[in-house]
């Protein structure tokens, strides 16, 4: 596992919680940002540290599971996380309502290490030495012109 850490410059987009205590938070990023955005998608499937920096303060959001990363035809970007209540700051979120100009987010989790994916697929264990493909089995087995045709 390796940590990953994303800053990006975005704005408020809304949140909102539900009755079954989830918290669906929204921000947005221009194009200048997309390469962020992009990074940001390694983070799909596993837990994300939010910290919002305004003012050079930084502002603890919460943690979230990253569900939803949109790119329109102008590269800008709506990324969408979804948390439960008691993973979240609420009163930190509503914060930054009003807010006018973009701020930094910064978004933080541990992820899968591509190294760590190789040695699992070489361990992994691929069945062949299990099959013997001698030529013995094979002697009952006719030479046929046609064969793999259907017949008609």
């Amino acid at each position: 596992m390796k940590k990953v850490k994303v800053e990006q410059f975005v704005s408020y987009n809304g949140h909102s919680v539900k009755t079954n205590k989830t918290v669906n938070l929204s921000f947005k990023a221009r194009y200048s940002e997309l390469v962020n955005t992009v990074k940001a998608l390694q983070m799909l499937n596993n837990d994300v540290k939010v910290v919002a920096v305004v003012a050079k303060k930084e502002i603890p959001i919460g943690t979230f599971m990253l569900k939803n990363v949109s790119i329109d035809s102008d590269g800008e970007s709506v990324i969408k996380f979804d948390s439960m209540t008691d993973a979240v700051e609420l009163e930190n979120i509503t914060s930054l309502i009003g807010l006018e100009a973009e701020f930094k987010i910064i978004m933080s989790a541990s992820v899968e290490d591509e190294d760590d994916g190789e040695e699992a697929e070489n361990e992994e264990d691929t069945g062949s030495e299990d099959y013997d493909t001698s030529d013995e089995d094979w002697d009952d087995v006719e030479d046929d012109e046609d064969w793999g045709e259907e017949d008609e």
